[in-house]
């Protein structure tokens, strides 16, 4: 599927879930019924001094984010025995990280408020690989037509580190409620940046390489998103939310070979402009108290669709220039996610 095409599903599909939730009007707060229905999720509070637990109030917020990337594995050594692989491949395979996002509401009414939001999510994954004779490793990180490409190590070192950031603008509207359930959308804007570092270090009998890569996305755009909660008894709920972004920006990527004897052995440079979709889905639970207090607790998933992968970028150095044209990949995020709200 193109880039274009994925574009369109997400929009398509975010406009169709708003369009087909304003077919019916949202109940107004002071009708009776939701007073009274309002009053069972709640109660140990009065109903005069209630709203539907799903009206929009103003707050700040925290959440924890525990987060692994996936399809971001990079293979940097074999170990082999002559020229045949004995043993277990050197990997860098990022593992779940914390990561966080705060921010801060302000209500129109109860059923508008804009909303401002920061992430921020760092990893980092390092592992090593010795080997004794007859065996030794291949490099599988420089270029085949390097000097001492051929010539295999007993120790290989490697680390690589994804961090992303986000920063969101957004007005979210009720489209659909009753006394129980409310559905919002939300239109906003989104800066995204994305950080791939990655080092690895092979060391022989006298010389010591290193390969290092780094790769940098900047991008900012439109945000569309939809979400919906259905309050139960005793002020808990249940909900989903998901959200997709177009961010138009920039990748820039570098690869360099160095060793102790030879500042630059391989030095590669690229940098184009892109268009990155981006989809966020988050389902699960929480409790909240008509006091303020808002806890939720659930699973989450971001994608980022269109990038640079850095096993990919050391491909196309690898290759040669024949392969830089279709530098495009997926990178996905999961894990769980916590939140603290207080809102008044």
């Amino acid at each position: 599927m193109t880039n274009n095409i994925r574009h369109g599903v997400l929009l398509g599909f975010l406009i169709t879930t708003c369009v087909s939730a304003s077919a019916e009007s949202p109940a107004a707060l002071d009708q009776p019924l939701i007073q009274q229905q309002s009053h069972l999720a709640y109660e140990e509070c009065a109903p005069v001094s209630c709203s539907p637990p799903w009206a929009h109030r103003s707050g700040l917020y925290g959440e924890l984010l525990v987060l692994r990337a996936r399809d971001a594995e990079i293979s940097y050594a074999l170990p082999v025995n002559g020229n045949v692989p004995q043993g277990d491949v050197g990997i860098l395979d990022p593992e779940a990280d914390l990561g966080f996002r705060v921010g801060l509401t302000k209500a129109l009414d109860h059923r508008s408020s804009f909303s401002l939001a920061y992430t921020g999510y760092s990893s980092n994954q390092s592992d090593r690989v010795d080997v004794n004779a007859p065996f030794s490793l291949a490099k599988l990180l420089v270029h085949p037509n390097e000097l001492n490409a051929a010539a295999n190590v007993p120790t290989a070192f490697g680390s690589y580190d994804i961090d992303f950031q986000l920063a969101d603008l957004d007005y979210r509207f009720v489209v659909l409620s009753n006394a129980c359930t409310a559905a919002n959308f939300t239109i906003g804007a989104r800066y995204g940046r994305l950080d791939q570092d990655m080092s690895v270090v092979y060391t022989g009998a006298g010389l010591t390489e290193t390969v290092t890569t780094d790769i940098e996305f900047n991008g900012a755009g439109l945000r569309l998103g939809a979400d919906i909660e259905h309050h139960l008894r005793r002020g808990t709920f249940l909900y989903g939310k998901t959200n997709a972004s177009l961010l138009a920006g920039k990748f820039d990527a570098s690869y360099l070979h160095s060793s102790n004897v030879d500042p630059i052995r391989v030095s590669s440079g690229w940098d184009a402009g892109r268009m990155v979709s981006m989809l966020d889905l988050e389902v699960g639970a929480g409790w909240q108290h008509c006091c303020g207090l808002r806890v939720t607790a659930g699973y989450m998933f971001n994608s980022w669709m269109g990038t640079v992968k850095t096993e990919d970028w050391i491909g196309a150095v690898q290759n040669n220039a024949g392969n830089y044209r279709d530098l495009s990949d997926d990178f996905t995020f999961d894990g769980f996610v916590t939140r603290f709200e207080y809102r008044f």
